[in-house]
């Protein structure tokens, strides 16, 4: 009687229920103690101590991915509404790295107690690149201005690309770890356009410029019409996908695109424009598509005249024509500096001495190609390309081979995404294998989107494997 009392009582103390109730208790009264000192420091133990059970004793990864997306996509309005501006260095970037180091623990963790292998990733071309470019960046030290600086946004690099690779395996062992991303981006962007939507028809009834009033919810325009083109793409072609408002999947998309539109970000404009064409091409349009091309060119061609001969002006307006001064300078500096560059992130001081225009000065190249070139030579550029054409190449070929209509959906998104970022690399910094720094999820999703096709292609594998055995 005693000995199996013991046993019972064993099992309960060595229970994971036991185990959280306990930390919970332990999280209760370091909390108790911070916010005596602090409101904020109890937010950040009791936020801390959550994240910590979830990593640690749980190993929920798929909750901590959901909560980072969410919680990164809405990072301005998090700021601006529940903080003071400038908490942004510490809540921002804490939670976006934090978080995010939070899941790559519980990912190698889980595989580890659970003696799961991870997923091998067997194409040799991307990984050669990619480790070349690595390389490559830490031979860019021996010239950068700031060695330290150009090492932490090398380090941002490398740790994107361990998070592409942890969502390879992640994506790869179920097809509804993609089914539940891709439907908490689905829900996020959803919230983000009506906000943006409802922010704009508020303006137009105030008689308030949009461009101001949306400054005032997202403080950088910008970021929220980049953040709406990177998932615009995926979503059109398999977002959404819930049973009860799939019918309403049309409805979604076009609330997408016109808070896409209500951004007023031109380069995200162009980049979406890039991918619906492809989109199109791809479906049943291609005749329809080519007229509009054809008509939209004759239009021009006619019509040439009444642009008078600076082109780029009038496309993008004169508060705008500074960037061409910005392009000018970051050429000639990596012309100065043609192998290894100024250093990762160092761009803004480097090309500063051929920028005239006092308010120009200060600023990143607004190119992904050209910073690479500034920051650690031409070489890097090529390596950008080839990694974009790489990329394209085996999701084109992957797409062929699938069979699975969704699984196909998905690689179709991650092309036409990628199309776009060809495009807004020219007129933008963001993109893949480029320094960033920031918040928002919207500058580490391209590495999300990297490992969708390959795992999607695994995933198939599997599946004949099992239709082998049976």
């Amino acid at each position: 009687m005693s000995t199996n009392r013991l046993k019972t009582i064993s099992a309960i103390a060595m229970s994971k229920e036991c185990v959280i109730i306990l930390a919970a208790i332990l999280i209760g009264l370091a909390l108790a103690r911070f916010i005596i000192i602090s409101p904020y420091g109890g937010i950040v133990a009791l936020s801390s101590g959550i994240v910590i059970a979830l990593t640690v004793l749980l190993r929920k990864m798929d909750y901590l991915i959901i909560g980072w997306f969410i919680l990164t996509s809405l990072m301005w309005l998090i700021i601006l509404r529940l903080f003071p501006a400038h908490y942004y260095p510490f809540v921002g970037r804490g939670i976006f790295w934090g978080l995010l180091a939070c899941i790559i623990a519980a990912w190698a963790i889980d595989n580890i107690i659970e003696k799961r292998q991870f997923t091998r990733f067997d194409n040799v071309q991307l990984s050669a690149i990619i480790v070349v470019f690595i390389l490559w960046g830490i031979m860019s030290l021996a010239t950068s201005l700031d060695v330290l600086f150009s090492a932490r946004k090398l380090l941002h690099i490398v740790v994107a690309l361990v998070a592409s690779y942890m969502f390879y395996d992640f994506f790869s062992q179920d097809v509804n770890n993609i089914r539940k991303v891709l439907a908490t981006i689905s829900l996020v962007i959803l919230v983000l356009s009506i906000i943006t939507i409802a922010v704009a028809i508020w303006s137009i009834i105030a008689a308030i410029p949009i461009y101001k009033e949306i400054q005032l919810w997202f403080l950088n325009p910008n970021m929220l019409g980049t953040l709406l083109f990177v998932c615009s793409p995926l979503l059109i072609t398999s977002g959404f996908d819930f049973k009860p408002i799939r019918r309403l999947k049309p409805f979604f998309v076009c609330l997408v695109l016109l808070a896409l539109f209500f951004s007023f970000h031109r380069t995200s404009w162009i980049a979406i424009l890039v991918s619906i064409i492809y989109l199109l091409w791809r479906g049943r349009a291609k005749l329809l598509l080519a007229t509009v091309i054809i008509m939209s060119l004759f239009a021009g061609g006619l019509t040439f005249p009444l642009w008078k001969t600076d082109v780029y002006q009038r496309i993008s307006g004169e508060q705008f024509s500074g960037r061409r001064e910005i392009w000018q300078a970051a050429w000639n500096t990596a012309l100065d500096h043609p192998v290894l560059g100024t250093g990762l992130g160092n761009s803004p001081d480097s090309i500063a001495k051929y920028i005239e225009t006092s308010w120009l000065k200060n600023q990143y190249c607004h190119s992904a190609y050209l910073q690479n070139a500034v920051e650690m030579g031409f070489a890097a550029t090529a390596m950008l390309l080839a990694f974009y054409i790489t990329f394209l190449y085996f999701c084109r070929k992957i797409e062929r081979n699938l069979r699975s209509d969704y699984l196909s959906s998905v690689v179709r998104g991650t092309i036409a995404t990628f199309l776009g970022l060809l495009v807004h690399s020219i007129f933008g910094e963001f993109g893949i294998l480029t320094s960033f720094d920031a918040s928002a999820f919207d500058v580490l999703f391209p590495y999300v989107m990297i490992a969708l096709p390959f795992a999607a292609k695994r995933l198939e594998e599997r599946q004949e494997e099992l239709r082998a055995e049976v």
